[in-house]
């Protein structure tokens, strides 16, 4: 491991805990603290942006498995970037590189791999994706 690699991670480390944090104090001030209450406000926060694309997101893991709702949330807002009609669920590989490289070029801070995604075949990793669709709110959360 080289040291700019140790400085990147530690990046991801910090945007993590920062991430947590604010939505942890968000999640306060409705209801006393309960990590499932943060998971679910973000799904529900998922499946009011991904409203009219066709897809579901009921979980953090195999909703995910194909790119699709990745590509619909970048989508969502970055309209422009690409033409979602033309996405293949069958091609997880190009959704993920499409959402991933989209989503970064708007702010979104790359947490996962196109391969690693790959690897976890249809049931990712809940954390993981979890964890990434957290940086989607940070940076989208205030706009419609």
């Amino acid at each position: 491991m080289k040291k700019g690699d140790f400085v990147e991670i530690q990046a991801h480390i910090t945007v993590i805990v920062t991430l947590q944090d604010e939505i942890f104090s968000q999640a306060q001030v409705i209801k006393p603290f309960n990590p499932a209450s943060i998971k679910e406000a973000l799904l529900r926060w998922c499946q009011h942006k991904l409203q009219g694309y066709p897809v579901k997101v009921t979980n953090f893991s195999s909703s995910w498995a194909d790119g699709m709702a990745f590509c619909a949330l970048i989508h969502r807002f970055a309209p422009d970037a690409f033409d979602f009609n033309m996405l293949d669920p069958r091609n997880r590989r190009g959704n993920f590189e499409l959402a991933f490289k989209v989503a970064e070029d708007n702010g979104v801070v790359p947490l996962l791999e196109v391969d690693d995604m790959l690897m976890m075949g249809d049931r990712p990793d809940w954390k993981c994706v979890f964890t990434y669709v957290q940086t989607f709110y940070k940076e989208f959360k205030d706009r419609p």
